[in-house]
């Protein structure tokens, strides 16, 4: 299949640091390049792939843009972008990962299309706006998602959990210290200030690998900074490359996000390193973790307290075997079937090896790791 992808522009794709969409388009398309697939990347010209690349625009827009030209501008560079991809009929399926900005485009797509919906749907203007277009094919990133639309009528493709490239984490050495870990952006909706908290709590070292977006920083100088301490180890972004022995290097990960999370490829990169994650019961979180078996679902700040105390409970092998779950294979096969299904054609794909035949051998190939 000839397939284009619609990546945003803010950030490279894989971003060299923080950026969740941009490295699941990432995982997305050397997955279907190596399955034998025709795919062209419509992202920022400093991304790197597999796939062809078509730069619509010569970097991503927060290495070049403040905060106010990214909320005046931006959207018309993305608007241009969509234009273009959608009218140049060249595609067998156009997939955009470009949320709401598509509708209008992909409503008038005269060949197949879908749209993947990265962020949260319980907002009124995002309900809004889908409400205006029923017949446009989504994807949902996991259900919880999803069911902020259960009451609105809408053309629901599917349902298909990220996935990731997760072989450097699944390799990596589990060396465990007593420190716990958090992975993501300082922002509110994270609760970097809850991690702080919780940690001091426990008497644990908190090491922190966090970006501060300009978005951000009104949050991070009033809620953050003034928590930090000698028992806090504030690093920033980290690389993809340093983030395995990150994760490995910590008794647990706390992830106490206090939003409808969509989904939090933290927790999957975690589990494949080997170390458990305690988070609060929102959004996506229970579909991810195994509650007491992959780390502990709790339902409070106390409950997440209670947690750090029962992390030695949990076994590295049980994460690993989890987060093989949310493999690239996995969610390249889910996909594919969704394209298959919106152009018409059959369900196997004759040529081309088969995505589920490559996780199993993947599995196989470091099913050791999971005795870690």
């Amino acid at each position: 299949m000839r397939i284009a992808q619609i990546a945003p522009l803010y950030e490279a794709v894989p971003p060299p640091a923080y950026g969740g969409t941009e490295r699941v388009i990432a995982a997305l398309c050397d997955g279907l390049v190596d399955a034998g697939h025709d795919v062209v990347l419509f992202a920022a010209g400093t991304s790197s792939t597999r796939a062809e690349l078509r730069p619509m625009t010569p970097a991503p827009l927060r290495t070049r843009m403040g905060r106010q030209e990214l909320i005046e501008v931006s959207p018309h560079l993305h608007l241009k972008m969509l234009a273009e991809v959608y009218r140049s009929g060249d595609f067998d399926v156009i997939h955009a990962h470009t949320d709401v900005w598509t509708m209008p485009f992909a409503n008038v797509a005269e060949g197949p299309t879908v749209v993947t919906l990265h962020g949260r749907l319980d907002l009124p203007q995002v309900t809004a706006v889908l409400s205006l277009y029923p017949d446009v094919p989504l994807v949902a990133i996991s259900d919880s998602q999803r069911s902020a639309l259960d009451d609105v009528a809408l053309n629901w493709a599917g349902t298909v959990h990220h996935g990731l490239d997760l072989s450097r984490y699944l390799d990596a050495p589990r060396t465990a210290g007593d420190h716990l870990a958090f992975v993501g952006r300082a922002s509110i909706e994270k609760r970097l200030d809850i991690a702080i908290a919780l940690a001091r709590q426990a008497g644990r070292e908190l090491h922190i690998a966090a970006k501060v977006d300009p978005l951000d920083v009104a949050y991070f100088e009033t809620h953050v900074e003034p928590l930090l301490g000698d028992d806090t180890r504030f690093i920033g972004e980290i690389t993809e490359q340093d983030k395995p022995a990150f994760f490995a290097g910590a008794r647990a990960t706390l992830f106490p996000a206090d939003w409808p999370e969509p989904f939090g490829l933290v927790m999957i990169e975690s589990l494949a390193a080997g170390t458990p994650v305690i988070a609060l019961r929102r959004g996506s979180v229970p579909e991810i973790l195994v509650d007491g078996v992959t780390g502990f679902v709790c339902d409070d700040v106390a409950g997440m307290a209670a947690a750090i105390e029962r992390v030695d409970e949990i076994d590295a092998a049980d994460c690993r075997r989890r987060a093989l779950e949310f493999s690239r294979e996995a969610m390249c096969e889910r996909y594919l079937g969704i394209y298959r299904q919106l152009a018409g054609l059959p369900g196997s794909s004759k040529g081309y090896p088969s995505l589920t035949t490559l996780a199993a051998t993947r599995r196989e190939e470091r099913s050791w790791n999971c005795a870690r």
